[in-house]
């Protein structure tokens, strides 16, 4: 079906949204509880992602994963797209790839920590997780990778007025009971150095994209991570 030329973009949301459509005819989706971007989108939509994250509601449930080999399976023939699945522990992912190019994965894992219960979503019986418990996992990517995007995700949610910084940390807190906070600002600022010094702003050509990148970064060091002001001389 997908022809030369197609946005990869639009191929990536036809994707996630054929899925989705799909397993609200399937009374086992109800195991499923979405998280990661696509979860956030419902609150701040303003990235695309390749991905559909997911979590298992009690535990990996087999009758959940016959149901998904036939809903991807299904989709991925429409769209003359190839099928691969790849398991480790509790964790899943079915991958789809247009001539050796992965294009499109739905992974589902075992979460370790819910602070609040998930939430009815428009692919009922298919669950999408708390604001919460999103936010407390992006924080703990931040945290625990790093990326660009981590930053930013979290920054959008607290520009646009979702959640305060407070309440982002307190969520973190949740997911990590009895790790030192102090710590945990530390490393995302580990994290932050690492991505100045890969791209620093005088190799962003662009003077709007360069005093964006100036302006998000100056942000995520002063009410982010709370980073005094260094004196001037």
């Amino acid at each position: 079906m997908r022809r030369e030329g197609d946005d990869p973009t639009r191929l990536t949301e036809s994707l996630a949204t054929e899925i989705l459509n799909a397993l609200t005819g399937f009374p086992e989706a109800g195991e499923l509880v979405l998280g990661g971007y696509f979860a956030l989108s419902q609150y701040a939509d303003y990235r695309t992602t390749n991905d559909l994250d997911a979590w298992w509601r009690t535990g990996k449930s087999e009758r959940t994963m016959a149901c998904l080999r036939q809903v991807i399976g299904e989709v991925a023939a429409r769209f003359d797209l190839s099928l691969s699945q790849r398991e480790w522990g509790e964790t899943v992912s079915f991958e789809l790839s247009q001539r050796d190019r992965k294009v499109f994965s739905f992974q589902v894992a075992l979460r370790s920590v819910e602070l609040e219960p998930p939430m009815d979503s428009r692919w009922s019986p298919v669950l999408v997780e708390s604001l919460a418990d999103n936010v407390g996992s992006k924080m703990n990517a931040l945290v625990q990778r790093g990326a660009p995007r981590d930053f930013m995700d979290i920054r959008e949610v607290i520009v646009r007025g979702i959640a305060s910084v407070a309440q982002c940390w307190q969520w973190w807190a949740g997911k990590n009971p009895g790790v030192d906070l102090s710590l945990a600002r530390a490393q995302a600022l580990r994290h932050l150095e690492g991505i100045e010094q890969r791209r620093p702003l005088d190799s962003i050509q662009a003077p709007e994209e360069r005093a964006a990148a100036s302006s998000a970064r100056e942000w995520i060091r002063r009410t982010l991570l709370d980073v005094p002001e260094r004196p001037t001389e």
